[in-house]
């Protein structure tokens, strides 16, 4: 039995180029008519919007865009014939997106909502489901690359989360790329955000020497205290290349990169002999006004070694990622923090937020309707009013 719509549609659009880092004037919310679903489709009722900062160099730029691979290399390998209009790009008057492409996959989603209307096999109202691409209140959604919730399991938002795209970004970087050995050291920048987390708690566990590389001294304390690094470098209060030299002498056998930028060079040239860089991320870089020295951009859209990874490569390892952070949630063997913002008008902060390291750390999330899921809550430890 469908479920009815209570409220009216609203979308989230590109208003205006942006200049540095998103303000709420370079959007605008409108109203939209709530879609009807075709076969093998959901109407489904956003919960949660997944805030990462990847999708910033898919916005217009004012001036000239960065080089953070915008080319024809940014997507996944044999994507060509994915349904988006275009994926390296999200043009003035178009939706805001909070997934990725391609929008087939299953783990391209970047929200997490309740179904109100099915007409796909596997789907029922009231179920909850990963899968939406838009920053919008209602949304159809094909069932085809969604994944239905057990709320019994993990709390439904754990799926943007501790179980989202970000994590994922971080065991497939770890696991298939860094090629960690127990003893080595490694530094990971950004080490509180949500593809740090991981990175640090996983090689912790395997008896690496982590450092963390964080922005401010709370960051800092989470790295350390919560997630168990040997130290956290305070990137605005230090300077990193001296705290390196005097935490690492010998140097670093990784540096798993998810910042760029002016960071980038002081790490890279502390590298071992057969170090590996890991290039992830660029928040950095996104807003245009950092670039390192070294071709971030070019590293990461061809995948080159020194290595740049997209996940959306590694997407058949997404079962194998979930199965291992379940039982280490489980187990307790995992701390997790995440910072939600309320209402479809958060967006843009929340992105501002996450592009310039000002937010409380670990994964941001925009609550746009009520959660009614069993079990909501139980993952969180930090929330914006």
């Amino acid at each position: 039995m469908n479920m009815p719509v209570a409220d009216a549609n609203r979308v989230l659009r590109i208003a205006r180029p942006l200049d540095g880092l998103p303000v709420a004037g370079d959007f605008v919310i409108e109203p939209l008519a709530t879609p009807k679903i075709a076969d093998r489709e959901m109407l489904v009722r956003t919960i949660y919007i997944s805030i990462a900062p990847g999708v910033r160099p898919l916005l217009p730029y004012r001036g000239e865009a960065p080089n953070v691979a915008q080319g024809a290399g940014a997507g996944r390998i044999g994507g060509a014939d994915d349904d988006v209009p275009n994926p390296v790009r999200i043009n003035i008057g178009e939706r805001m997106r909070s997934g990725i492409v391609p929008s087939m996959s299953k783990f391209a989603g970047g929200t997490v909502g309740e179904v109100l209307q099915s007409r796909h096999p596997d789907f029922a109202p009231g179920d909850f489901v990963f899968g939406g691409r838009y920053c919008q209140l209602y949304e159809a959604v094909n069932g085809d690359a969604s994944i239905k919730l057990d709320p019994s399991e993990l709390p439904i938002e754990a799926n943007l989360g501790l179980l989202g795209r970000s994590a994922f970004t971080g065991w497939c970087g770890y696991r298939r790329v860094a090629s960690p050995k127990p003893g080595e050291t490694i530094a990971v920048s950004s080490a509180a955000g949500a593809v740090g987390m991981m990175v640090v708690q996983l090689a912790r566990r395997e008896g690496l020497d982590v450092i963390g590389i964080a922005s401010g001294a709370d960051k800092c304390d989470f790295v350390t205290q919560e997630l168990g690094a040997r130290a956290c470098i305070d990137r605005k209060a230090e300077d990193v290349g001296a705290a390196l030299d005097r935490l690492a002498p010998s140097g670093a056998d990784i540096y798993f990169d998810n910042a760029g930028g002016l960071l980038q060079r002081p790490v890279f040239d502390r590298l071992k002999p057969f170090g590996r860089l890991v290039v992830c991320g660029m928040a950095a870089e996104y807003g245009g006004t950092e670039q390192s020295t070294l071709p971030t951009g070019t590293i990461l859209g061809k995948r080159l070694r020194i290595e740049g990874f997209v996940v959306l490569d590694y997407e058949d390892d997404y079962p194998a990622f979930r199965e291992e952070v379940v039982r280490l949630w489980r187990e307790g063997a995992l701390a997790y923090r995440q910072q939600i913002y309320h209402g479809l008008e958060a967006v843009p902060q929340a992105l501002a937020d996450c592009l310039s390291g000002q937010s409380a750390g670990g994964k941001l999330l925009v609550q746009v309707s009520p959660d009614r899921s069993e079990g909501s809550h139980a993952v969180r430890s930090s929330e914006e009013p």
